[in-house]
């Protein structure tokens, strides 16, 4: 199977990333020199051929509409190994991983791959059921980062178990938690979990985890929707960071 990945900066940092694919499709009506060059520099490079399709061709198989002309028929999405991941932190006093809990919506996944990876994130982790697929629309909402930040596929409760014994804290974000982000140690070597909009953490999530932390809120809307949070979440870990290096 392939995916379809669609948007210059999207195609621009697949090709750049070394992503494997079968074609770059470029609109016939693409005249934007610069980005041609750029997306046939880095294919020939890749020895990946560059085809010139019809604009209604590429609106046919478009998800959200907003392929700007260009897009790229990759292979599907190949998971990292959560033990590969640690293996490569093993020797950080600092790091970061966040785990989603069942969030379904394929644009808030790459969201938070977006702000994982603008954060220094190692890598984001999500169940292997009831999880957003990693396909055009998480390629679009990540920007690009998708091809460059890891994500791992994995029996979220065992994978919270094999990041303890890496010597990481985990810290679930629930609303009803005691402390908030100001208050809670989210430092040093880091796994946050986050739920679905709706449903919060499940059960078992939620036990495996070693504290709970909470966003306070001041206006009438009672949360932020989880690429939000994890992206407010994700930029305190960086704050104390920087806090412990002043």
């Amino acid at each position: 199977m392939s995916a379809f990945i669609e948007g210059r900066n999207p195609v621009i940092e697949a090709l750049r990333s070394g992503m494997p694919g079968q074609a770059v499709l470029l609109a016939e009506s693409l005249r934007d020199a610069g980005v041609v060059d750029e997306i046939e520099r880095l294919a020939k490079r890749r020895g990946i051929p560059v085809k010139r399709v019809s604009r209604q061709s590429l609106d046919a198989r478009s998800v959200r509409g907003a392929h700007q002309g260009v897009a790229f028929e990759a292979e599907e999405y190949r998971f990292a190994r959560l033990g590969d991941v640690l293996a490569s932190v093993a020797s950080r006093d600092r790091c970061l991983l966040i785990a989603l809990d069942h969030v379904t919506d394929p644009g808030n996944l790459g969201a938070v791959v977006r702000s994982a990876e603008v954060a220094g994130a190692s890598a984001v982790v999500v169940p292997k059921r009831r999880t957003a697929a990693v396909g055009p629309a998480a390629y679009k909402t990540s920007a690009g980062a998708l091809s460059w930040l890891p994500v791992v596929q994995d029996n979220l409760a065992q994978a919270i178990e094999m990041c303890k014994q890496a010597g990481f804290w985990v810290a679930g974000a629930d609303g009803s938690a005691p402390d908030t982000l100001w208050e809670a140690p989210l430092d040093g070597r880091l796994m946050l979990v986050l739920g679905s909009e709706g449903e919060g953490l499940s059960r078992l999530v939620r036990e495996r985890c070693d504290y709970l932390v909470r966003l306070p809120v001041a206006g009438r809307v009672d949360s932020l929707n989880v690429a939000q949070a994890a992206t407010v979440l994700a930029y305190e870990w960086i704050r104390r960071g920087e806090a412990d290096r002043a």
